[in-house]
């Protein structure tokens, strides 16, 4: 009962200091909470859906860990925390012994959630933090909640005693009261996600190693005695899928597993299932070189960017590769891109727009800076060592397919000329830069792009060069908005950039209603702290932010509220362009194509005109319209083998094996013969010049009856016609080369082909001019690994992909990079150690 009154004594006092903090500072302006101060920063924050009575379609329930393993939870968008410690934590119990490692939160249920703590016990709640049930089983090491039952919950913990501990693998139906031990020697785990082919609701993923088997003595290399299996049972049976299969992940629809090579142990090799883990197949790379790392950067437009190490010697970069739409056959797309001693790069989707992308890639032919604090620093913290590698950024806008420098603004943020000569461009920060803010687009803040850099050769490291910068056309043009590095998040659909110095303690927050072209300064506090982060909810339509930093040891949390500074909403979104509407049409292009096409297809969206200061409203549909392009060069990339030469055309990989490029065995009716160019995944193009870049059609070889004998007749007239020629030429004193002979005799040798294969046979071939055998081919392995690679714990089941999901989770809301939370779930990682 004390305990009790305690806490409606301290929601009551916290929730009057809130509200009456926030009459004092509104008068029409920004509405603030008066600052929350927490135990340590902040490093986790998740957002999920209110289901509490009378609550609106909008409303959110926020919950945040901090460094400590506190958690605070917030029902009114962050205008209020409460410590959840006085429901979790028992009377005289160690600090310990509450702490939380790690929040999870039900897809199946909203109000399902587990806190996962550091000892042996673990809290569970159905009501979304309004109260909490207490189970102990034990120090559990990751746990998985069902994607479609709430109740479900698979957890892995240590068995046995030290040096011979392993992981077995648990499943609760009753939401962790009670456990079922399913398996043991687990090394990953995975529920079947929820639209995969063939799944059953008990259906579960797992590497386990193999009966009567040993564990191998040292980590440092992959195990041949590990499978990745499949149960449909909980494991009262399971079927080997792939064999020695060690580490898997799941980027639906895409399924990755690493598998070593039982002759080889530093060698694996990665297949890949595009069907939502019904069927796998190896996956294959152009270069017979050693595969030692791999990192799936980007699976959201129906094809695959891989990161790959190559050599333990080049650490700080990596090439990546884009595959066709089944994830399997894979070309090079960028060289040398930047990336830090964990693995992650600076290769970034702008969101909202197809096809465009921004990597740094490492200039090697520049002389390294390199300065042994900044390498200490770099390695210790695990980021990229800043201004060790001489860096360039390029972009995209056919996915890969051509890259170029970004265009640097004429004038600065004050009015002043850039100066820039031949070989000068913009330069932007990527996610590997531990001081500033990164490349930061969102989808629903179509074709905006803010990010801080720098105009010159190379990217700078020194704080007195760094700037902010802001695009409006998806990376097509740049203007300098604001002299320094900010950290920043829009709000109310892009209509709204909330920016704050995050190089220095501030008190202030600056804010644009007209994308940058004018800005306020506000105060949201007497006191400086240092900013880490500016979120909003994760659609990115509220005008509500929540701010969060440091200030001495402890975490601040405050929320900021833009609701009351604009009464007019925007009008005229039926009427784009017209002189009474508020809104524009704008349509994604590059300087190559004069049609405005990206990806084959003209892609038309209504948005806010820029200095409209209007609000757009947490319900506006933004409206978008698409046409399809004629085919060109640019919808064209590299096929598999090939690679680009200086002249921008596609030429075959030296030494590439010539296996697969013809008519495969079981030929019937046609099959294909590359150019040397596919189309670009997800591109729409129809017609144009298509015919020049797609793979020519041959018809099998073999003929017979009827066929041969005209063929026959077709090859005689031929060398009839041949010899006439040729003694015409003879007469007019003209030579006659006899490889004009071969040619006439192979173009009707093609011709009767086409007339006799039977053009209603199915058309059967290999993968884009590939032969099916070299689908198989075990050429194009993986190989050791590095120890750049997250590292989630401390065992072999440690070695893990490092994530889940395609896009970033809703804790992560805002600019990601630049606060400690960090977006690694974007990046799945197939890196031991």
């Amino acid at each position: 009962e004390i305990r009790m009154a305690r806490r409606l004594l301290s929601a009551v006092l916290g929730a009057v200091v809130a509200v009456s903090c926030v009459a004092k500072v509104a008068g029409g302006e920004i509405s603030t909470s008066r600052p929350f101060l927490i135990d340590s920063q902040v490093v986790d924050m998740q957002w999920i859906n209110s289901t509490r009575k009378n609550a609106r379609p909008h409303d959110k329930v926020v919950f945040v860990r901090s460094a400590k393993g506190s958690i605070y939870r917030s029902t009114d968008d962050g205008l209020y925390w409460v410590s959840q410690k006085d429901k979790i934590a028992e009377e005289d119990e160690e600090p310990f012994q509450s702490r939380i490692q790690q929040m999870q939160f039900s897809k199946a249920n909203a109000d399902y959630a587990v806190m996962q703590g550091f000892s042996d016990v673990s809290w569970y709640t159905k009501d979304q933090g309004e109260s909490y049930h207490r189970h102990s089983f034990g120090a559990l090491v990751e746990m998985k909640l069902h994607p479609t039952n709430p109740e479900w919950v698979l957890a892995s913990k240590y068995e046995g005693e030290f040096p011979s501990r392993y992981l077995s693998l648990f499943v609760s139906v009753d939401f962790g009261k009670s456990w079922k031990k399913l398996v043991s020697n687990v090394f990953q785990f995975e529920w079947a996600d929820a639209s995969a082919k063939g799944r059953h609701e008990k259906t579960i993923y797992a590497c386990v190693r193999k009966a009567d088997t040993k564990p191998k003595k040292s980590f440092a290399s992959w195990d041949p005695n590990i499978d990745f299996v499949v149960s449909h049972d909980f494991f009262g049976s399971s079927k080997v899928i792939v064999e020695h299969g060690n580490r898997f992940a799941v980027h639906p629809p895409y399924w990755f597993v690493a598998a070593m090579n039982p002759e080889e142990e530093l060698e694996v090799k990665m297949w890949v299932s595009s069907d939502r883990g019904a069927t796998y197949h190896t996956s294959h790379f152009p270069y017979q070189l050693s595969e030692r790392s791999y990192r799936v950067v980007d699976s959201k437009e129906g094809s695959v960017f891989v990161q790959v190490t190559h050599s333990q010697r080049d650490m700080m970069f990596a090439n990546v590769y884009l595959s066709g739409e089944d994830g399997r056959m894979y070309s090079l797309t960028l060289r040398h891109v930047v990336k830090d001693f964990k693995g992650m790069s600076d290769f970034e989707r702008v969101n909202g727009v197809d096809g465009v992308y921004i990597a740094n890639t490492a200039d090697t032919d520049a002389k390294p800076q390199f300065t042994l604090a900044g390498g200490l620093q770099a390695i210790l913290g695990g980021g990229q060592v800043d201004g060790m590698v001489p860096t360039k950024t390029a972009i995209t806008f056919d996915k890969g397919g051509m890259w170029s420098p970004l265009k640097a603004p004429e004038k600065d943020s004050r009015g002043h000329s850039v100066h820039c000569d031949s070989k000068c461009s913009l330069h932007l920060n990527g996610k590997t830069s531990r001081r500033y803010g990164p490349v930061y687009s969102s989808p629903t803040s179509t074709g905006l792009i803010m990010a801080t850099g720098n105009v010159g050769h190379h990217l700078h490291a020194r704080a007195d060069e760094v700037n902010t910068y802001f695009s409006r056309d998806a990376g097509r043009t740049w203007e300098e908005i604001l002299k320094g590095s900010y950290i920043y998040e829009y709000g109310d659909h892009g209509a709204l950039m909330v920016l704050a110095d995050n190089t220095k303690a501030t008190r202030e927050v600056i804010y644009s209603w007209n994308e940058g072209l004018n800005w306020t300064h506000f105060e949201f506090w007497d006191h400086q702290i240092e900013v880490e982060n500016i979120i909003t909810e994760p659609t990115g339509a509220s005008q509500i932010f929540i701010i969060y930093g440091r200030r001495h040891d402890k975490g601040v949390l405050m929320q900021l509220n833009f609701e009351t500074l604009h009464e007019r909403r925007c009008l005229g979104v039926e009427s784009p362009g017209s002189d009474v509407s508020d809104y524009e049409e704008w349509t994604p292009s590059d300087e190559l194509r004069s049609g405005k096409c990206l990806l084959g297809r003209k892609v038309t969206y209504t948005r806010r005109k820029r200095a409209a200061r209007c609000f757009n409203g947490r319900d506006y549909d933004r409206k978008e319209s698409e046409y399809a392009c004629a085919c060109a060069r640019t919808d064209f990339e590299c096929d598999f083998g090939y690679q680009l030469n200086s002249q921008k055309e596609c030429e075959r990989v030296p030494d590439m094996p010539l296996a697969g490029f013809g008519a495969p065995d079981d030929c019937s009716g046609y099959f294909t013969i590359t150019r040397g160019y596919r189309k670009v995944p997800g591109d729409r193009c129809v017609g144009g010049e298509a015919s020049e870049w797609e793979p020519s059609r041959r018809s099998c070889p073999g003929f017979g009856g009827t066929s041969a004998v005209l063929l026959f007749v077709l090859s005689s007239l031929a060398a009839v016609l041949a010899v006439f020629t040729y003694s015409k030429r003879k007469e007019q004193g003209m030579s006659m080369p006899w490889q004009s002979v071969g040619d006439a005799l192979d173009f009707v040798k093609e011709g009767g082909r086409s007339l006799f294969s039977g053009a209603s046979s199915s058309s059967r071939g290999g993968y884009r001019g590939l032969g099916t055998e070299m689908l198989e081919d075990d050429d194009f392995g993986l190989g050791e690994d590095d120890d750049d690679a997250q590292v989630l714990g401390g065992s072999l089941a440690d070695y893990a992909l490092g994530g889940g999901g395609a896009a970033a989770p809703a804790s992560v809301g805002g600019t990601a990079g630049a606060g400690p939370i960090d977006v690694a779930i974007d990046l799945i990682s197939l890196d031991e150690g």
